[in-house]
């Protein structure tokens, strides 16, 4: 079974067994998330789509580990005026386990 979660304002297409990264989620390692913003699902060439979301089905996570994603740099120069501006930016970040899909 493959299905479509939104965690954090952003969607994930997951299946069980499978890692993902997001942005943070509060907990510790070994901790349990559910999941129960879940959009669609698909099982055996049947989708079922929510409208905005299915209200029987529950995606249930762990957190594998906590970190921080790699480092963007980001840059900006003007040339007229001789100046530039070097700074960076790192996410933390959530590495979740797909446990089960229920429903």
């Amino acid at each position: 079974m493959i299905a479509v979660i939104e965690l954090k304002g952003k969607q994930h297409l997951v299946e069980a067994g499978q890692v993902i990264r997001t942005l943070r989620i509060d907990g510790a390692k070994g901790d349990k998330v559910e999941a129960d913003r879940v959009l669609a699902t698909i099982d055996n060439n049947e989708l079922q789509l929510g409208k905005p979301e299915l209200k029987d089905v529950k995606v249930l996570l762990e957190i594998v580990r906590q970190a921080r994603s790699p480092k963007l740099r980001i840059f900006k120069y003007q040339s007229k005026k001789r100046t530039s501006r070097r700074y960076g930016y790192r996410d933390n970040i959530t590495y979740l386990r797909v446990k089960q899909i229920k429903g």
